[in-house]
């Protein structure tokens, strides 16, 4: 739209105010009309005649060469002076461009707004049925606690390194004692069997969470976890007591391959039966980390399995809904201000070209009032040049000068033209219109981004839990008047 306007008001004919009027060098017309020369070749032979009225070849050639620069200066006025009255010819014309332009911003912004809408609409759709999901979830396992946050993998992680960190620095020692490898041997082989302990114990502690489901359809889910709980009761005591005999082995036989399958036998025929105090510890250490990873596998989550999984889809939805509201308003804001500022923007170069147009033409700035210098200026310049000529004509004559030598050249004077007041009104109206429309347009397009705004939906309306708290602080209205009924009407009814 700003370019249009500029197409409207631009002209090139159009000179900037300080090229419209030609600078007068003095000196350099003596030099190239050469007056001081001529002037004395002329004064020597006494020429012009003393009795002559009129201006000689040489004063005309200076008057002619004033006069070319004073009608280009005036040529280039009335140039611009065209350029300006057209322009406010055009204010009509630009008015309906800005009123156009105004119209168009607004319906492309009222579309914006109507694709703001229609990408909400997932969105809100996913709000709404998560959370009817979640209800309903509640419903069918009668659950009316909150889900239990899930742990962060990395919590999870982090808390099993530990324990395998733990297990191994205790174990290491124990392990060490007829190891060939020594320390690090040791070390090596506790941290395998730490990782097998707190690895599995997680999972069975993960799994037996099927115990909590509800209802005779969880039947299968309820025995599986149940299964699960005893599956990890005996792994932990088998395992922990199989490592223990497996250390008592090595003390005893020093063969790490050999210990293996006597700790078999042993754990076999009499399973809680240690040779050392330290198998037993090892046993304890490792029965307590179990214990430990099956209890942060059974809390990682909330114990009833799935629950925690569609509150955290509510949580989910709610939070893209709050993301895509954020975005879609900020694009929204973004096409209401760039829709604002092009009004604007046409609202200033209309006021600027009309009123540039109506400050030059009434004489208000440069190029009415650099008129009436300029052409004094001229005046001053052709008397300057004849001077110069005829100073040298009288310091060589021997007769007397022509009595037209001490008169004032003086150009024909130029009447200003007459200023069209019904024209500067139009153009001044049209300027004020331009900005009453602008300004209705932008607070339309305000309003209507203010509509869109109010009227996406709170989270809590989309869920169906939305309290309007105005209606506690408002007593209701009770009509105290009786209305009588005639009894025509009472038989009708």
């Amino acid at each position: 739209m700003f370019k249009s306007l500029s197409d409207i008001f631009r002209s090139d004919e159009f000179l900037p105010s300080s090229a419209v009027f030609p600078e007068i060098d003095k000196e350099r017309l003596v030099k190239d009309l050469n007056l001081k020369d001529e002037g004395q070749k002329r004064g020597a032979v006494n020429q012009p005649e003393k009795n002559a009225e009129t201006l000689d070849h040489i004063e005309m050639k200076t008057i002619a060469r004033v006069e070319d620069l004073r009608r280009r200066g005036l040529e280039n006025y009335e140039t611009n002076r065209r350029v300006y009255s057209e322009r406010l010819n055009k204010a009509v014309s630009a008015r309906m461009l800005v009123e156009t332009e105004a119209n168009d911003s607004k319906a492309k912004f009222a579309e914006e707004v109507t694709k703001w809408k229609s990408m909400m609409v997932t969105p809100r759709e996913r709000v709404q049925e998560t959370f009817r999901w979640r209800n309903k979830f509640r419903e069918i396992n009668k659950l009316e606690r909150p889900a239990k946050k899930v742990a962060s993998l990395v919590s999870l992680i982090g808390l099993a390194f530990i324990m395998i960190v733990v297990e191994s620095a205790g174990n290491a020692y124990l392990f060490a004692q007829k190891n060939t490898l020594g320390l690090l041997g040791g070390l090596m082989a506790a941290f395998l069997v730490s990782v097998g302990n707190v690895a599995l114990s997680t999972m069975f502690g993960m799994a037996t969470r099927l115990i909590n489901c509800r209802g005779f359809w969880n039947l299968f889910k309820k025995l599986f976890g149940l299964v699960f709980f005893l599956s990890w009761v005996a792994f932990a005591s088998v395992y922990n007591l199989g490592v223990a005999h497996f250390r008592d082995a090595v003390e005893r036989i020093g063969e790490w391959r050999e210990a293996g399958t006597a700790a078999i036998q042993t754990l076999l025929a009499n399973p809680l039966s240690l040779y050392t105090m330290e198998s037993y510890v090892l046993f304890l250490l490792g029965l307590f980390i179990s214990i430990v990873s099956f209890l942060k596998g059974y809390n990682h989550s909330d114990p009833y399995p799935g629950y925690a999984k569609v509150a955290q889809d509510v949580i989910d939805a709610r939070n893209e809904f709050i993301d895509n509201l954020e975005d879609s308003i900020e694009n929204l804001a973004e096409h209401r201000n760039d829709a604002v500022d092009a009004l604007r923007a046409a609202n200033d170069e209309v006021h600027r070209n009309i009123n540039d147009s109506v400050d030059a033409l009434y004489g208000q700035k440069a190029l009415q009032s650099n008129l009436s210098p300029f052409l004094e200026q001229c005046n001053i310049a052709a008397n300057y040049l004849l001077s110069v000529y005829r100073d040298a004509n009288k310091a060589t004559r021997d007769e007397d000068a022509p009595k037209y030598f001490n008169k004032n050249y003086s150009f024909e004077v130029f009447e200003m033209p007459e200023a069209d007041n019904i024209r500067r009104q139009e153009a001044e109206q049209q300027a004020k219109e331009v900005s009453v429309l602008v300004n209705k347009s932008i607070h339309e397009i305000f309003e209507v981004f203010d509509q869109a705004v109010k009227s996406h939906y709170e989270i809590d309306e989309l869920e169906g839990t939305h309290i309007d708290r105005t209606a506690r602080f408002s007593a209701p209205k009770v009509d105290h008047k009786l209305t009588v009924v005639p009894d025509a009407e009472q038989g009708n009814t």
